[in-house]
């Protein structure tokens, strides 16, 4: 099932779902008094004035052309005043974020990153986690610079159910922030793969924009207002926050959305045979310009 009964993915650009959305007036009204705040936290209070304004203009549009222009205007304006610039260390900044809140930095063996084009991820963990081994990028995609190296791989999937790993071959299989971009049947395979090619004992990581009810990390008054939702709000928020990238960035992927709640996803983790299932809920913990409610759920295999 998708996070929400009679909710399925959504398989148009993203950036369409403003239009789909935008009768969430609670939802709608959380992002606006929080996106822009977490942008000036990263990029300062002109990138909070422009992301404001695109929001704005949102609300108002009835027509995909409506909103295809004010994206396209936004991103125009980012570019031109060379907003970009101001993100040139945020990348590194957080990946570091989410190697030491996943417990990444203390990994051995061999890690599998699912969902990853390029291996920039890969090549960040192996120069700073020694007791890695080797890292192995799996995607259905190839970016053009994909990285490689001695230590660090790339497995290209024909089918994007399929992971082209040997079973019992990898000690954690992690799938950061990219399940949400797949059909409710793809995400439950590859957890079914996962499971295939770790060793008894191995970690299955999810680190994704989630939900759930239990208190956050970060309780701030924003994820505690946020946690007044309700689920079909709580999913609409998530989804714009995720287009509202669009804002910044030019997307061309139509992709689907497809959030679970952090129980939804511990119970795929059971059904694919991992005990000791456990997950963190970090709430809003604005590490990221565009801040999602984050949960990092994790589950070891049963060794045999």
């Amino acid at each position: 099932m998708s996070a929400l009964p009679g909710i399925p993915h959504i398989g148009i650009e993203a950036q369409h779902i403003y239009l789909r959305f935008n009768g969430n007036t609670e939802a709608y009204d959380l992002l606006e008094d929080m996106l822009p705040l977490s942008y000036e936290l990263h990029m300062g209070r002109e990138v909070r004035e422009l992301i404001a304004e695109g929001l704005a203009k949102l609300r108002k549009c009835t027509t995909e052309e409506e909103i295809d222009a004010v994206f396209a205007s936004s991103r125009d304006v980012y570019e031109r005043e060379g907003f970009a610039s101001l993100l040139t260390k945020e990348k590194e900044g957080g990946w570091t974020r989410t190697m030491r809140n996943a417990g990444l930095d203390a990994a051995s063996g061999h890690f599998v990153d699912v969902g990853n084009p390029n291996n920039k991820f890969g090549d960040f963990l192996l120069r700073n986690n020694s007791r890695l081994e080797k890292v192995t990028g799996v995607d259905h995609r190839i970016d053009p610079g994909v990285l490689t190296g001695e230590r660090l791989h790339f497995a290209h999937q024909e089918d994007e159910s399929v992971i082209p790993l040997p079973d019992a071959s990898a000690d954690v299989v992690g799938f950061r922030l990219a399940l949400h971009h797949m059909t409710t049947d793809v995400q439950e395979a590859l957890l079914r793969e996962a499971s295939r090619i770790l060793r008894p004992g191995g970690e299955i990581l999810i680190i994704e924009d989630s939900y759930t009810d239990a208190p956050a990390l970060n309780d701030n008054a924003l994820t505690m207002r946020f946690n007044r939702l309700g689920d079909e709000d709580k999913y609409a928020l998530i989804a714009l926050l995720d287009a509202s990238s669009c804002l910044t960035t030019y997307e061309t992927i139509p992709f689907p959305f497809t959030y679970r709640s952090i129980a939804q996803w511990e119970e795929q983790l059971r059904a694919v045979g991992c005990r000791e299932v456990h997950s963190v809920y970090w709430g809003f913990p604005m590490f990221t310009q565009y801040n999602a409610p984050m949960g990092i759920i994790r589950g070891a295999k049963t060794a045999v």
